[in-house]
């Protein structure tokens, strides 16, 4: 007798899907009679860099304020982990932005501390850490991320350009925040130091598992740093995808962000 063959299925498992925590729809935000955002509609998945670009004055930053509840839509609807921000409590409000990381143009360093003092602040104002040893190793760990440990007691003043970028980077990541936003990360910085800081956006995605909004007119930090970019145009994305995929677009507009690309 011929044993029984058993057929065993297997059960191809779908894939997991990645969690939104950035989650806009239908924003609009007017100014008066100037109307910002129009309808915006975007979603920013854990551990993704998503790039935003669009000409001055379209409303790029508009969206960012609106995510950390510094401007109240007009309609629409922004998410962050799955809270309507406009409808949360102060303090409520307060507890999110702990988790939201915001790198400013300028590294918006107080002149007037060390850039250790700079990154004790919001460990001792923020998380109210008191253990001297514990905000010690903090400071020299995000500082040491970034390649500044060698200035942890010099003046914001002491620093170039790109110093100050990689110190006011380092103080966004001491409090290990979930989201970082980046307002042109590179503005002012010549193209090699531009280059190394966009390396780094890339390095902290990597190392502290974080999702970023970046705001950038730099092409090269766009190609490095971003796994979709945005395209905005009159208060609304026109177009997304790769940068590669942008690229090779054949709309007029989306290909003019790239007419010096080769």
């Amino acid at each position: 007798m011929e044993a029984e063959t058993i057929k065993t299925e297997h059960k191809q498992q779908a894939p997991k899907k990645q969690e939104v925590v950035i989650a806009i729809k239908g924003l609009k935000k007017s100014f008066g009679t100037k109307h910002v955002l129009k309808n915006i509609n975007l979603e920013l998945k854990r551990g993704e860099n998503v790039v935003i670009m669009g000409r001055s004055g379209t409303g790029k930053s508009v969206t960012i304020q609106c995510i950390v509840g510094m401007l109240k839509p007009d309609s629409g609807s922004v998410k962050v982990f799955g809270d309507e921000v406009a409808e949360l409590s102060e303090r409520a409000l307060k507890e999110l932005r702990i988790k939201i990381g915001f790198l400013f143009q300028s590294g918006a360093l107080y002149d007037s501390m060390t850039v250790r003092e700079n990154l004790e602040f919001p460990l001792t104002r923020v998380l109210k850490i008191k253990d001297q040893a514990d905000i010690d190793k903090r400071v020299e760990a995000a500082l040491d991320s970034v390649g500044l440990l060698e200035a942890i007691d010099k003046m914001p003043s002491d620093l170039s350009g790109g110093m100050r970028k990689r110190a006011g980077l380092a103080r966004t990541i001491i409090v290990e925040p979930e989201i970082i936003l980046f307002d042109e990360p590179t503005t002012g910085l010549d193209p090699i130091t531009s280059r190394e800081i966009s390396d780094l956006i890339l390095s902290i995605q990597k190392k502290y598992k974080t999702s970023s909004l970046i705001i950038t007119h730099d092409m090269e930090c766009a190609r490095i740093a971003s796994d979709r970019v945005v395209i905005m145009n009159d208060g609304e994305y026109i177009a997304e995808g790769s940068f590669d995929e942008l690229h090779k677009s054949k709309d007029k507009i989306v290909a003019s962000f790239f007419i010096d690309i080769l």
